[in-house]
């Protein structure tokens, strides 16, 4: 199993992380996120829609207000003090011109050294989307002639997460223990009430349903909880290879 350190090396400041909806990144990589801090890491969060159509029955205005939140309470557990939301409409979101420069100008204005983002084997349209662009807009990012009104900056690394039920298929290079950070998890998950209480779930139960994947990827691992990363490599972004 690789260590953190292989993933954060001592070139990284900035990390980056990329989701679709508010909770995603929580449940994919809400212990990476919480560890990252702890090294002392400049953590942020992207959150492309506000997740206003995720939960029927509520209006679209009231459930984004909710939702955002929702988020920033989560965040709040895990230590990441760096959000934003970027706008793009739940359930339409697309691997589009705009997507991509929206996703560049951040990525340089935060000088992202990582660059952490949904796995592009996932079901949900608005999640593969935002693989995609997250991963064109890391390319482009040293481009100089793409001009965003931000300085070019090389993105060193691309990982990507899985989320339970949403992609069977996703198997990853690297696992990160993230078993002292699991209490913090729980926490940030519980903030999402508008979601579980229009299931009619208990907090207990929406926690253990989340947690699933991380009890896989640690008995898969040796250690209690693990979450779990694949590398992205393309031209324009530094290797992928590793050292011991």
């Amino acid at each position: 199993m690789l260590e953190g350190l292989h993933v954060f090396d001592e070139k990284c400041r900035n990390v980056i992380v990329v989701s679709a909806h508010p909770m995603a990144a929580d449940v994919g990589v809400g212990g990476i996120m919480a560890q990252a801090v702890k090294k002392g890491l400049n953590v942020h969060l992207i959150v492309m829609s506000r997740g206003e159509t995720g939960v029927p029955g509520i209006p679209r205005n009231i459930l984004a207000t909710l939702r955002e939140e929702e988020q920033r309470k989560a965040c709040k557990e895990l230590g990441v003090e760096n959000i934003h939301f970027l706008g793009f409409r739940c359930n339409e979101i697309y691997d589009t011109r705009e997507t991509r420069l929206a996703l560049i100008r951040i990525f340089r204005r935060l000088k992202a050294d990582v660059v952490i983002t949904h796995t592009e084997l996932d079901t949900h349209q608005d999640h593969r989307a935002t693989a995609y662009a997250s991963f064109a807009a890391a390319k482009c990012s040293s481009l100089p002639a793409i001009d965003v009104g931000e300085e070019a900056y090389i993105v060193r690394r691309v990982f990507t997460y899985g989320l339970p039920g949403y992609n069977p298929t996703f198997k990853p290079e690297i696992y990160i223990d993230i078993t002292p950070e699991i209490e913090a998890k729980k926490r940030a998950l519980k903030c999402y009430e508008t979601s579980y209480k229009n299931l009619g779930w208990s907090p207990e139960r929406w926690v253990d349903f989340w947690l699933s994947q991380d009890r896989l990827f640690g008995a898969e691992s040796g250690v209690m909880f693990a979450e779990g990363l694949k590398s992205f490599y393309s031209s324009h972004i530094e290797t992928r290879a590793y050292r011991l």
